[in-house]
């Protein structure tokens, strides 16, 4: 796992499209300190609309094996994850 981007807050006053464009190089977020301390966190809209869907086809999932239960082994379940997420993706301009 990648080490978090940890930048001051006055760096987004100071460079917002530098900060903007370093999120969306990275798809990482990038935590924003004030005072030494978390203030904030900034993540590409596309990288978080992207999350939204990851969760939502999670939940999708959990509700229909509640309703279909199927035990999976670990590759066919991150192979339906992939496909599914690739569908729900496919149809969104992210």
């Amino acid at each position: 796992m990648a080490a978090p981007i940890i930048r001051s807050s006055t760096d987004i006053r100071r460079d917002y499209n530098g900060i903007e464009a370093l999120a969306k190089e990275t798809g990482q977020p990038i935590y924003l300190t004030k005072n030494g301390r978390a203030s904030l966190v900034v993540i590409d809209a596309a990288t978080f609309d992207y999350d939204q869907y990851v969760g939502l086809m999670i939940d999708e999932a959990i509700e229909h094996n509640k309703r279909h239960p199927r035990t999976y082994t670990p590759e066919e379940a991150k192979t339906e994850i992939r496909k599914r997420v690739a569908e729900k993706v496919a149809d969104h301009d992210l």
